[in-house]
């Protein structure tokens, strides 16, 4: 492919001049695009077009206990950085003619293409070492635990794209317009299928590590899955790059990577939200109220010290935080102990605290106040059972 350089300032080639020299410098057969590679954006299309109105959907019920358990802002972020990811396979992948602003490879496969797959395959990462931060370690994950793998992740992404913007094309990759064609150098696409593994081995390791939570959040089978649908694709890119490094001018291995990238990472999506959403839609006043006695019953009264109790509307937790680590001042307003996130329920919960078996089976007037308040983003401080704030509040304990 260097010899291409020499190419430069030569008039385009066309027509079967073009398909004569592509055959010969890659040694088969070229398959140019076609109406089959419009089929195949069509379908990655309405994938994500069906995603987004479930997206629409789930942001509509967010306010509906368990799906706001599942941190639909991350699923956002992550359906964001598929559908960029998508849109970059087009290009990369050869389903489209390369003209005008598709010329510019570098834009298209760093910047686009290979971020957004990191950046989907990082936000798991994230939620899932926050899961084994709170669930396995039993530590918060608030300030510093919740923000340095952020902001190292945001760096480490930035610093490797900028490096691939600065260093010469031939080492990255670069547009010849002798044959129209985008040339990726084989050790920078080596590197980025290497850098891909890293993120989705943490996400397995994780996995393993969180196979014991309760089943409430499925998180168990979700993972499993999640890491089964995540290492098809890393299976599938690694080999294909590997076995056809001219995967592109053949037409069922640039059609198939690009649909398997767009099922897999929908799937996902859909595997996070679609349950929640379904009770949502079909059984929500039943649903909520056995998901939230499921969590008395999945363990949460003896592990975290909780008694939740459910009504037809809405649940209302009491705690008794009696020796806990709680240290915070209380900044409270008047916001339900579920209402704000479920999940931060159980992180506040999950701390060193005595168990509490006694039930608050008729509660007085005074009592009817919440066991546990937020403040705008955050969980603040613990209230006693009498209403009144207790004199060892708390951290919070939040997912993003």
């Amino acid at each position: 492919m260097s010899d291409l350089h020499q190419l430069d300032g030569l008039p385009p080639l066309r027509g079967e001049e073009r398909i004569a020299f592509l055959e010969k410098l890659t040694n088969i057969n070229i398959a140019l695009v076609d109406g089959s590679d419009l089929a195949t954006i069509i379908v990655g299309a309405v994938l994500y077009v069906l995603t987004f109105l479930f997206m629409g959907y789930v942001w509509f019920n967010h306010d509906y206990q368990p799906i706001r358990a599942k941190t639909v802002k991350l699923c956002t972020i992550m359906y964001v950085a598929g559908l960029l990811w998508m849109v970059g396979d087009f290009q990369m992948n050869g389903l489209v003619e390369l003209t005008g602003a598709w010329k510019n490879c570098r834009v298209w496969v760093v910047w686009v293409r290979i971020l957004s797959s990191y950046i989907y395959s990082g936000m798991l990462m994230i939620r899932f070492y926050a899961l084994e931060r709170i669930f396995n370690q039993s530590k918060p994950y608030k300030g510093r635990a919740m923000y340095i793998p952020a902001i190292s992740l945001a760096i480490l992404l930035l610093a490797y794209c900028l490096s691939c913007q600065f260093v010469s094309g031939k080492y990255i990759t670069e547009y010849f317009d002798y044959a129209q064609i985008c040339v990726v150098d084989d050790r920078f696409r080596y590197a980025s299928i290497g850098l891909m593994w890293v993120p989705w081995t943490v996400v397995l390791v994780l996995a393993v590590r969180l196979r014991n939570i309760q089943s409430t959040f499925n998180e168990r089978y979700e993972s499993l899955v999640i890491c089964v649908l995540a290492y098809t694709i890393l299976i599938k890119t690694t080999v294909i790059h590997a076995t056809h490094p001219f995967y592109i001018f053949e037409k069922s291995y640039r059609q198939s990577e690009t649909l398997i990238d767009a099922i897999c990472s929908c799937a996902i999506i859909w595997l996070m939200l679609g349950y929640p959403a379904y009770q949502c839609m079909f059984h929500r006043e039943q649903y909520e109220k056995e998901w939230v006695q499921k969590l008395r019953k999945d363990g949460v009264v003896k592990k975290y010290s909780a008694n939740l109790r459910s009504g037809s509307h809405e649940a209302s937790g009491y705690s008794q935080m009696d020796g806990s680590t709680f240290n915070s001042p209380p900044k409270t307003i008047g916001t339900n102990y579920f209402e704000k996130d479920p999940i931060d329920t159980i992180h506040m919960m999950s701390v060193n605290t005595q168990i509490s078996t006694n039930f608050i089976t008729q509660p007085t007037a005074a009592h009817r106040r919440p066991a546990v308040e937020f403040s705008a983003l955050h969980m603040d401080s613990a209230v006693s059972l009498d209403g009144s704030a207790d004199t060892n509040p708390g951290y919070p304990w939040r997912i993003i």
